[in-house]
């Protein structure tokens, strides 16, 4: 019996030393700071670590509490309270270096008896590269949800079956609808599109799961006001790491008015053309230079040529030096100083060698900015109102 007696405690003994040595490697190998304390938080044992990550050296860590390396702000005696009633506490907090400075840090302590008295294990890592990330990522969707929420463009964000997952304030407006109707809901089994529009966002919608390429198309949606828009949608989709397709994007831009501009802006330009054909009064427009860049058919018909023959070309291929100079001149003085010239009656002479009288009127050309990039006249052929007065001088002389 006292044989047995003495091999079960050589055994313990055996067993003691190799749960030391355990222990031990585990303390010194582990990636972070590593304490044992006691329940009052004084240090009793640290690894390596611990010195690296602190700035201490080895004598001066064990005269350390726990309390020194967490911020001043934590009520040490309510922290102590939590730890015994929960048996251990994991915080993400800050930690104070030798030097003062504080570093991010997540605690790990967890409580237990060690020879009758409760102790503790801490463990400190250092996640500044992780809260880097955090924040970087933060950031990053902070400008994403920015970007997404005050572009002039509506925003849809759809999974592979249609369902909408996400949409920005921007085509909440267009549609007149809110979010909370919208988010959830199929884009294809909504009233969003009308029967002209449904059949081709639907092809574009599988030909880009497909081909896995941006697409942009115009068509029409319909908002909750039964209002038709004109849009542009450009369509694209979003990829994991692995090069997955995750989820689809709709840009939606109303070019409802940008059509009426566009189809007002042809109207008007008929109107000039039409304006431009038929009056018999020379119309042109020139640049900075002088050149010609637009003239009707009167006006190229006195100097025998089309108008297509008169772009880019000046008063001096059609006229003499002379009279080629005085035009000029003119239309220099309106260009730097703005002013107008009304009705200014000029004796021209044509390559041909016929004469004419014309009234003259020119005024800046101004472009939507509103500088000036030209001139714009008007020339009439006064020639017989001139004879008809040199003839009614003469009888009443």
């Amino acid at each position: 019996m006292q044989e047995y007696k003495e091999t079960v405690e050589e055994k313990n003994k055996v067993d003691s030393k190799t749960d030391d040595g355990r222990y031990k490697t585990l303390f010194e190998q582990v990636n972070a700071a590593a304490f044992l304390t006691s329940f009052e938080g004084q240090i009793l044992e640290a690894n390596q670590k611990s010195c690296e990550l602190f700035g201490y050296e080895w004598n001066e860590i064990l005269r350390l509490s726990l309390k020194d390396i967490l911020p001043r702000e934590i009520d040490w005696d309510q922290f102590k309270e939590e730890i015994a009633a929960k048996g251990g506490l994991k915080v993400e907090t800050e930690s104070i270096t030798k030097d003062g400075s504080y570093i991010p840090a997540e605690i790990s302590i967890s409580l237990f008896m060690m020879s009758g008295k409760p102790v503790m294990f801490v463990l400190v890592w250092d996640i500044t590269e992780r809260k880097k990330a955090e924040n970087k990522l933060r950031e990053s969707e902070k400008k994403y949800r920015g970007l997404f929420e005050y572009t002039t463009d509506g925003t849809i964000v759809l999974d592979a079956r249609g369902d909408i997952l996400d949409v920005n304030t921007k085509i909440c407006e267009m549609l007149d609808l809110t979010k909370d109707s919208l988010i959830g809901k199929n884009l294809f089994g909504m009233n969003i599109l009308t029967a002209t529009s449904l059949p081709v966002v639907v092809n574009q919608f599988e030909q880009l799961l497909s081909e896995k390429t941006a697409k942009s198309f115009t068509t029409e949606i319909i908002n909750n006001q039964g209002t038709v828009l004109n849009v542009e949608i450009s369509s694209f989709f979003l990829v994991r790491q692995d090069n997955e397709v995750d989820n689809f994007v709709l840009i939606i831009r109303d070019i409802t008015m940008r059509n009426a501009n566009e189809k007002k802006r042809i109207y008007e330009h008929g109107l000039l053309k039409t304006l431009m054909n038929n009056i018999p009064d020379s119309l042109y427009f020139k640049d900075e230079q002088s050149r010609f860049v637009l003239v009707n058919k009167a006006k190229a018909s006195h100097s025998n040529v089309s108008p297509e023959e008169m772009i880019g070309k000046t008063d001096f291929d059609f006229l003499s030096e002379d009279q080629a100079r005085k035009i000029f001149i003119d239309d220099q003085s309106i260009v730097q100083s703005g002013k107008h010239i009304i009705n200014k009656e000029e004796k021209i002479t044509y390559s041909d060698g016929s004469e004419r009288w014309v009234s003259v009127t020119k005024i800046p050309w101004h472009n939507a900015e509103g500088d000036i990039i030209g001139t714009m006249g008007i020339t009439r052929d006064i020639t017989e109102w001139k004879k008809l007065k040199e003839k009614i001088g003469e009888e009443l002389n």
